[in-house]
C-alpha cells in the first residue's frame, strides 16, 4: 500500500512538473510572433544562392518579410515612432525589389562576406539579414521657419542592425550604378553594422592577453592618459570588454596609414592611434597586434583589410 502511494505521489510530482515546465515555455515565446522561416522564398536562380548560404552559416536572407521580423525584440518593438515631436533611433526599411536581388547578393559577397572566413560568418552572422531597397536611418531634425519645431529626418544607409538582424539596402536599380566613392562607403558601414550587432549580442569577449596588458581598475581624466595605458576607447566606464570592441572598430574603420598619422593626443578617434604622438609608450601599438593576430590567428580574418578598403587601398 505504502508502495502504491508513493507511486501515486511520484507521478502527481511529474505532472506537476510538466505542466510548470509547459506554463513557463508559453511564456518565455512571445505571443503572436513567427520565429521559423524558410528557404527559398521563391523559385528565382538566386534563391539558391540564398539556400547555400544558409546551408554554410545559418543565416536567413529574407526579401519576404514582415515588420515583425525587422522590429520586434524582447525587450520592444524598435520601428521609430514619434513622441511629442521626438523620434526614436532606428531605420525604416522596405523589401528589395526581385529583380536586382542577384546584384545585391553580390555586392554583399565581394563587400562583406569577401572579407570573412567561413568560420568567421558562421559563428558571428546573426539569424536574419533582411535584403532590402530602403534603409532609411531615423532621426530628429529642427526646423527654423516659419516656426521652430522639431521634424523628422532620414538618411539613405547602407545597413542598420537591430537585435537578431541585419538590414543591408541596395535591392534596386542603385546598386547597378554604384560610383568607387558609394562601394567604399558600402563597406564601412555593412562592416561597421556588422561589428556593432557582434558586440550587442555579447559574442566576442577580450582574450586574457588583451585584458592583462593594461590598467582598468584606476581612473583615468585625460585622453592622454588613457592612450599612455593603452587604452583608446574613452574615458568614461573603462573597461576591458568596450576597449576591446574600441580596437576592432578601428581596424574596420580606419586603413593602416590613417592609424600611422601623427594626430594630436586630445583627439578621440581612431586616427593616429599607432603612431607615438598618442602611443607614447607603445601599448597601444602592443595591443593592437593582440586583437589583430587574434582574428588571424583564430578564424583567418584580418580585420584591418576592412579598414583599408574603406579607403580604396
Amino acid at each position: 500500500m505504502m508502495k502504491q502511494n508513493s507511486l501515486i505521489l511520484l507521478t502527481l510530482t511529474l505532472a506537476i512538473m510538466i505542466a510548470s515546465c509547459k506554463k513557463e515555455d508559453e511564456q518565455l515565446t512571445p505571443s503572436g510572433i513567427d520565429d521559423t522561416y524558410k528557404v527559398p522564398q521563391g523559385n528565382n536562380a538566386f534563391d539558391q544562392t540564398i539556400v547555400d548560404y544558409y546551408n554554410s552559416y545559418g543565416t536567413y536572407m529574407l526579401y519576404k518579410f514582415s515588420e515583425k521580423d525587422v522590429y520586434w525584440t524582447p525587450t520592444g518593438w524598435k520601428k521609430p515612432v514619434a513622441t511629442n515631436g521626438i523620434w526614436s533611433a532606428g531605420a525604416e526599411v522596405e523589401a528589395s525589389d526581385p529583380a536586382y536581388i542577384a546584384s545585391q547578393l553580390g555586392l554583399i559577397k565581394s563587400k562583406w562576406f569577401g572579407f570573412y572566413s567561413d568560420k568567421f560568418l558562421k559563428q558571428y552572422l546573426p539569424v536574419k539579414i533582411m535584403l532590402c531597397k530602403k534603409v532609411d536611418s531615423v532621426f530628429t531634425t529642427y526646423v527654423f521657419t516659419p516656426t521652430f519645431m522639431a521634424a523628422k529626418g532620414t538618411k539613405k544607409v547602407a545597413a542598420f542592425y537591430n537585435y537578431d538582424n541585419i538590414q543591408v539596402n541596395y535591392g534596386d536599380a542603385t546598386v547597378n550604378s554604384m560610383t568607387a566613392a558609394e562601394q567604399r562607403a558600402f563597406i564601412y558601414k555593412v562592416n561597421l553594422i556588422f561589428m556593432q550587432s557582434i558586440f550587442a549580442r555579447g559574442l566576442s569577449a577580450p582574450t586574457s592577453d588583451f585584458a592583462s596588458s593594461a590598467d582598468y581598475m584606476s581612473s583615468v581624466s585625460t585622453l592622454a592618459q588613457a592612450y599612455t595605458r593603452g587604452i583608446i576607447m574613452g574615458t568614461s566606464n573603462i573597461s576591458a570588454q568596450l576597449d576591446w570592441n574600441a580596437y576592432i572598430t578601428a581596424m574596420v574603420t580606419y586603413s593602416t596609414p590613417q592609424l600611422n598619422a601623427s594626430v594630436a593626443n586630445t583627439d578621440s578617434t581612431p586616427a593616429g592611434m599607432l603612431n607615438a604622438t598618442k602611443d607614447t609608450a607603445g601599448l597601444i601599438k602592443r595591443r593592437y597586434n593582440i586583437v589583430r593576430n587574434y582574428f588571424i590567428n583564430e578564424y583567418g580574418v584580418d580585420l584591418q583589410a576592412i579598414g583599408n578598403a574603406t579607403r580604396g587601398l
